[in-house]
This record gives C-alpha cells, sequence and structure tokens, in this order.
C-alpha cells in the first residue's frame, strides 16, 4: 500500500526538479531544434516551389518560342514554295517563247527553201517536159 509521507513529497519534489531541469537542458533545446529544422524545411520547400515555377515557366517560353520559330519556318517555306513555282512557271513561259520562236524561225526558213526548190523543180520541169517532148515527137519543139 502507499503511503503519503515525507518520502513521496521528497521524491515528488525531485522529479518536478527533474523535470524542469531536464525540460531547460533537454526539452527546449531539442523542440527549439525541431522548429528551427522545420523553419528550414519550409524555406527550402518554399525555394524549392518557386524554382519549379520559374522552370515551368522556361518550359512554356521554350515551347511558345519553338511554335513561333516552327510556325515562322513553315510560313517562310511556303514563301520560298511560292517562289520556285512562281520562278518555274516564268522559266516554262521563257522556254515555251523561245520554242516558239525557234520553230517560227524554221518553218520560215523550210518554207523559204521548199519555196525555191518548188521554182527549181518547176524551171527543172519545164525544161523536162520540152525535151521529153522533142524525143517523142522526134523534132524541134
Amino acid at each position: 500500500m502507499i503511503t503519503i509521507d515525507l518520502s513521496f513529497w521528497a521524491e515528488l519534489i525531485s522529479v518536478l526538479i527533474l523535470m524542469v531541469v531536464l525540460n531547460s537542458i533537454l526539452f527546449k533545446p531539442i523542440r527549439r531544434m525541431l522548429e528551427e529544422r522545420e523553419a528550414k524545411m519550409a524555406e527550402l520547400q518554399a525555394e524549392a516551389e518557386k524554382y519549379e515555377r520559374n522552370a515551368e515557366q522556361l518550359v512554356a517560353n521554350y515551347d511558345k518560342k519553338l511554335a513561333e520559330a516552327r510556325a515562322e519556318g513553315k510560313s517562310e517555306l511556303e514563301k520560298l514554295k511560292g517562289e520556285a513555282r512562281e520562278e518555274e512557271r516564268q522559266l516554262l513561259e521563257a522556254a515555251t517563247k523561245e520554242a516558239e520562236t525557234k520553230k517560227s524561225e524554221l518553218m520560215a526558213e523550210l518554207t523559204g527553201q521548199i519555196e525555191a526548190a518548188r521554182k527549181e523543180l518547176q524551171a527543172q520541169s519545164d525544161a523536162f517536159a520540152v525535151e521529153v517532148a522533142q524525143k517523142l515527137l522526134g523534132r524541134a519543139v
């Protein structure tokens, strides 16, 4: 059985003194260190979140600039394709005109040669006809 006497009060006072001493020497510094650690962790967490937001913003800016560059490249490509088509059309047109001019020149030259050959043959045929007639008739015509 428990008896409350002087030793009980001495033990109680001794435990209370021990709690006060342990609190000031051990528990308060540990709590302070835990609070400092928690504050430091919160600070590091906030800093990490700030860096993460910055990284996300940089990635978004990069993606935006990349999309703009792709769009600009695509429009430049289309512009160059259009210019190339126009140049091709002009070259074909020029080549066609040149071919037509050469064809006309050659046709005119051929027509001239045909007319010259026709006149020459006409002159020769008249002389040949007279000669054939003279041989057939046996006399001069």
